[in-house]
């Protein structure tokens, strides 16, 4: 009896087993088949997400912006002839912040015999460009040069554009991906090319702001010389210039001949050491070209008389 309970209940225990068995590896199969699943899915979306960017990006490049408004970056160059190039300088900075401008480089620059001239790039607004090239031209004595140009950078912007709307589009689904991810390679992927879309974003949008700035705010380089020559009989004639370049040049004479004796004196010991030097092998030349020649060309020389050819004194 006791050994019939005991086999009942053995049998009992392998079904209960049995039953365990049947419920927990369909569970655990299920639960890897949808890891799998997801991690496959957030892979597949990634990939899909590139895909339709670039077919994106090729039909935004095949439509011209024909309708669109044009963008265009005009900038200004000017040479002038000013009575003082100083006032002149400060005189255009002031001008610029008048018109709500920017002042990027003012460089003056002093060469021979006091002559001035200076270089100033300045941004006014698009708008005001003439007027700001009109005002500018009131401190000249007279314009020598004046140009504007004008670069047409509207495909170049609106292309930007497009191409920043679907990075922006790209990264929210990178977000939205990164949000399904059920496994730590998955998240790690997703989050790469997240970090990678982002980073293109700030790129293009420091770009295109770049790009409106130019366009708003137009460039203009002025050339500043100084008038400093008087008319006699309409013939430009400079005689202080001329006389500032001449003593400039006999002060820089000066100064090279000073230079050169200088050096000279403190170079002398090297210079007595040169010609002894050379000296000494022209000399140690000239001895053994002497010896060898009274060795073997002078004897030669003395064997071989020449045959005299006068007549002799008469017989007795």
């Amino acid at each position: 009896m006791t050994k019939r309970k005991t086999l009942v209940w053995a049998l009992a225990g392998l079904l209960l087993l049995a039953f365990l068995a049947a419920i927990s590896i369909p569970n655990l199969s299920r639960s890897r088949k949808a890891a799998y699943e997801s991690g496959f899915l957030a892979r597949s979306r990634s990939r899909q997400v590139v895909e339709e960017q670039d077919k994106q990006q090729v039909q935004l490049a095949l439509v011209p912006p024909s309708t669109a408004e044009k963008k265009l970056i005009h900038n200004g160059e000017l040479g002038l002839v000013v009575a003082d190039v100083h006032a002149a300088a400060e005189e255009i900075e002031r001008l610029t912040e008048l018109n709500h401008g920017e002042i990027d480089k003012v460089e003056i620059v002093e060469s021979g015999g006091g002559f001035l001239s200076a270089t100033l790039l300045v941004r006014v607004p698009a708008s005001g460009l003439e007027n700001a090239l009109t005002q500018f031209k009131k401190l000249a004595v007279r314009t020598e040069r004046e140009q504007v140009s004008t670069v047409d950078v509207t495909r170049e912007f609106y292309d930007n554009e497009a191409h920043l709307r679907n990075l922006q589009a790209e990264e929210q689904q990178y977000l939205a991906i990164m949000k399904q991810a059920r496994t730590i390679k998955d998240t790690l992927e997703v989050s790469e090319k997240l970090s990678d879309a982002r980073d293109r974003v700030e790129r293009l949008q420091t770009q295109i702001q770049l790009m409106t700035h130019d366009i708003e705010m137009s460039q203009v380089n002025i050339a500043l010389t100084q008038e400093s020559e008087a008319q006699v009989l309409g013939i430009h004639w400079r005689p202080l210039y001329g006389a500032k370049i001449a003593v400039h040049e006999l002060l820089g004479g000066l100064g090279d001949w000073v230079d050169w004796v200088v050096a000279a004196l403190v170079k002398l010991p090297l210079i007595v050491l040169w010609v002894l030097t050379v000296g000494g092998s022209l000399w140690v030349v000239w001895r053994i070209g002497r010896s060898v020649w009274l060795r073997f060309f002078k004897p030669k020389a003395a064997e071989n008389p020449k045959i005299s050819t006068a007549p002799g004194p008469p017989a007795v």
